[in-house]
């Protein structure tokens, strides 16, 4: 194979799998520190599907909103299209600081994350799965559950991740700061 397909490989391998060459030709595991991967897998799962759900959701969303939008009075008319407007575009920076925060172990953009759903998205949610007064239909109660659960899941699974992150970001922190110390002393 010519060198130029190997640095090809390489470079497309190294975009999508950061650090696997260094892995692959740097010493043995034991020997590295602080190279612990601490993504939650669980919260991984729960952001995969929340994103696979999210167009059928807005579908659903939408449709229903317009079939029903005649019915409502004046004040629900403004309510639900406010928070229908305020539920996707903060569902969309939800979704990408949890995949950021969680995949690169960034402790700000997964707090970030969390802070969305618990004090915007969550309460959003509710308020469209409870209120009565915005006359919903089965699909939407349907569409809605599923939503409700997908936000509750994370919650739980985010905060768990961003307190292993956390604490683990503080180890490599301590760390960094006694090997220096020790540097310093050896000199």
């Amino acid at each position: 194979m010519s060198e130029m397909a190997k640095e090809t490989f390489k470079q497309v391998s190294e975009s999508m799998f950061p650090g696997i060459t260094h892995s692959l030709h740097s010493k043995p595991p034991e020997i590295r520190l602080g190279h612990e991967i601490v993504t939650n897998l669980s919260l991984q799962m729960c952001l995969f599907f929340n994103v696979c759900y999210f167009p059928f959701w807005l579908i659903i969303s939408i449709l229903i909103t317009s079939l029903k939008y005649e019915h409502l009075n004046y004040l629900y008319k403004f309510i639900l299209v406010t928070v229908l407007a305020a539920t996707i575009a903060i569902e969309i920076v939800r979704l990408y600081l949890g995949y950021l925060g969680n995949l690169m172990e960034r402790v700000p953009e997964l707090a970030g994350f969390w802070l969305l759903s618990v004090l915007l998205q969550f309460p959003l949610q509710a308020f469209l799965f409870f209120n009565e007064d915005l006359v919903i239909l089965p699909l939407e109660r349907a569409a809605n559950f599923v939503m409700v659960g997908l936000v509750l899941a994370e919650l739980i699974t985010g905060f768990i991740a961003l307190r292993k992150i956390t604490k683990h970001q503080a180890k490599k922190f301590h760390l960094l700061q006694l090997r220096q110390e020790a540097i310093f002393e050896f000199e």
